[in-house]
């Protein structure tokens, strides 16, 4: 059993110890809490937080209720030594060969090991560019995320829909419809346009080039869905080249339909959610430009908003809010559970009323929300930073990028930071063959696994795979690297949990990196005492021990890296 299904199923038998004694009904999720390999060891091979998490419900300070567990625990006989630290952290030390029995029960067990998760049916939305010019490398950063939070939920047990909100209504649609009837006007070919009134750029020109059967202009419906056909055909297209592909698309001017809007007003107004009334002046508005409408308001002050949120224009057209809230009542609808959606940074102040309105009309459902909100990406040349504007038609394009440098490097640097923060994206780094470039080091390090079994194979004229592995004398494994290498492998399943818990992606690109950097700074200890080398051609079984270290590690990066869609090159 891994060491984390082991450890919590423990620490949680010591909390019902201690429940019988105070008569408690209290019951306890192994979530609450967590399981820490501490950086440094001095702290113990595990670290956790139970103590602190559960004290109040025991009426209790934290280093009373550790001091209980403790007690508990010193009862098994992995476990080596205990100690309490802080405001009441428990550090577990075990004895040497439980992370050794660890590592083989790890290798027999991976590929069947089943997550002891609640499933899930999740919808998680993510890119939902809007279809009015070719994708930007902002728009990757989204796109991978989500691609490979869906690939972990999955890897975990849950069911996932992929899905891409197309943004075919509302303004940016007028424009484009604009934009295109612009260029196919020939009066308009030698003269310019104020990118105020159409979209710039060559794109949408390439675009209106393509459509055959227009008139002088494209003035009915399905000569714009044709326009919005061949940009949807981009997109996917630009999206494959990264190894994204989405389950369903969904229409925005298909579900916020006459009859859809219509439901939703009655729902809301039963709920007495709405009214018609004046919004707010938006503080962005000069007074003398602002005029004063009726319209259809949701009481978002209510719900600690700043102001009530428009849900109709003046004019009848529905606002993105409106659209939004028929969007996502859908999703409830289809039977999903949770809901993830992943966002630019600049709908930050659009999250909580979205989230507010669904909870208002689901009284009685329980369902997730969950919005991850991605940060800027920074195009950067060594020192210099690339200036990007899609409003003036200079961006980067996604396909540059990908032209560039290849799917697997942009996969990873996409994902290697938490969704919030920013990511500096320099095209010198990440084609460099350096331990600074994150996606060669480990790749790096695969290879090189490889290259090492392959000696192995040549030296002792025998494959690792022909090997009976519980023969393998892994008490050989006492040098302070081999143990920490140890440790990290075993901590490969309870990453993967994690991740998957809170959507983070980065846990395990960071766990890779972590690895990789063990790992190389183990294999170049032999450069420094020959005795250390990995492979030593006087002593096979010591040998075969750290050679089935070797394929331990390859087996993790190889799993890790499929997971996150990434090739792991043999050779390098």
């Amino acid at each position: 059993m891994p060491y984390h299904d082991f450890l919590k199923d423990k620490l949680l038998d010591c909390l019902r110890l201690s429940l019988k004694e105070k008569k408690s009904k209290e019951t306890f999720n192994k979530s609450q809490f967590n399981l820490e390999i501490p950086n440094n060891k001095k702290f113990g091979d595990i670290s956790t937080n139970i103590a602190m998490v559960f004290s109040k419900k025991f009426e209790s300070t934290p280093n009373d209720l550790a001091m209980g567990i403790i007690t508990e625990l010193k009862k098994n006989k992995e476990i080596d030594k205990l100690e309490i630290v802080g405001p009441g952290f428990i550090n577990i030390f075990f004895k040497t060969d439980f992370w050794q029995k660890q590592l083989k029960d790890l290798l027999e067990n991976i590929d069947s090991y089943k997550y002891k998760i609640e499933k899930k049916k999740i919808c998680l939305e993510f890119v939902s560019a809007n279809p009015t010019g070719l994708m930007h490398i902002g728009h990757a950063r989204g796109a991978v995320l989500g691609d490979t939070i869906a690939s972990i939920l999955q890897e975990v047990g849950h069911e996932v829909t992929r899905e891409y909100y197309i943004n075919d209504a509302g303004e940016q649609i007028k424009v484009l419809k604009k934009t295109i009837d612009y260029h196919l006007d020939k009066k308009n070919d030698n003269k310019s346009k104020d990118i105020k009134d159409i979209y710039p750029g060559d794109y949408l020109k390439l675009i209106s080039e393509k459509i055959s059967n227009f008139g002088e202009k494209s003035q009915n419906e399905e000569d714009q869905r044709k326009i919005l056909d061949l940009i949807i055909e981009d997109i996917k297209s630009d999206l494959q080249k990264i190894k994204v592909n989405h389950d369903s698309f969904i229409s925005e001017k298909k579900i916020a339909n006459k009859k859809n809007v219509a439901d939703l007003k009655i729902k809301l107004e039963k709920k007495k959610l709405v009214y018609l009334g004046f919004q707010d002046k938006p503080k962005s508005v000069e007074n003398n430009e602002w005029v004063k409408k009726k319209q259809l308001l949701f009481k978002s002050k209510l719900f600690g908003d700043d102001t009530d949120r428009a849900l109709l224009k003046p004019n009848g057209e529905l606002t993105y809010f409106m659209s939004d809230i028929i969007y996502h009542q859908n999703k409830i609808d289809r039977g999903f559970d949770t809901l993830i959606n992943i966002w630019g940074i600049d709908h930050s102040g659009y999250v909580k009323r979205l989230k507010v309105a669904l909870e208002a009309l689901n009284e009685k459902k329980k369902f997730i929300f969950e919005i991850k909100l991605t940060s800027l990406v920074n195009l950067l040349e060594g020192t210099k930073k690339l200036k990007m504007s899609k409003r003036k038609g200079n961006y980067v394009t996604l396909r540059d990028v990908v032209e560039e440098v290849g799917s697997d490097v942009l996969r990873f640097m996409m994902i290697s930071r938490n969704a919030d923060k920013k990511i500096d994206f320099d095209f010198d780094l990440v084609q460099s063959k350096s331990k600074d470039n994150p996606v060669f080091y480990v790749q790096y390090a695969y290879a090189r696994c490889i290259s090492i079994l392959n000696i192995f194979k040549k030296t002792f004229e025998c494959s690792f795979d022909s090997l009976n592995t519980s023969e393998i004398v892994l008490s050989n494994l006492i040098l302070e690297e081999e143990k920490i290498l140890i440790k990290k492998l075993c901590n490969y399943l309870n990453v993967i949990i994690s991740s998957a818990t809170y959507y983070e992606p980065h846990r395990i690109t960071n766990y890779l990196y972590d690895l990789a950097k063990d790992f190389h700074a183990y294999w170049g200890l032999g450069k420094i005492d020959s005795s250390k080398k990995i492979i030593l051609d006087q002593d096979r079984s010591l040998s075969e021990s750290r050679v089935f270290l070797i394929f331990c590690i390859s087996e993790i990066i190889r799993k890790a890296m499929k997971l996150l869609n990434i090739k792991c090159p043999e050779r390098m």
